[in-house]
């Protein structure tokens, strides 16, 4: 068979097929969305040792994560869901 005829039948071959986000395999990249630093909005790196998450001390329902940097600089990081500010 040419390379001609591959071509020209491979989208007949292809319309059976199921659209590639109903497609599972693990093959296809999966993304993952990294946390942000609350204080200054970079996005903190899996490697980063020094970044730290915790629960708002005031609702306990929002999680507050601030990355290395502004952790010793001293920025200050708002609850998202009441607004509280923490050190």
């Amino acid at each position: 068979m040419h390379r001609a005829e591959l071509f020209r039948s491979a989208p007949k071959s292809e319309q059976g097929m199921p659209e590639s986000r109903d497609r599972k395999s693990c093959s296809e990249p999966r993304l993952i969305e990294l946390p942000r630093c609350t204080a200054c909005g970079k996005v903190i790196h899996p490697t980063d040792r020094g970044a730290i998450a915790i629960l708002c001390p005031n609702c306990g329902k929002g999680i507050i994560v601030r990355c290395s940097d502004c952790r010793t600089i001293g920025n200050i990081a708002k609850c998202p869901i009441c607004g509280y500010e923490f050190p």
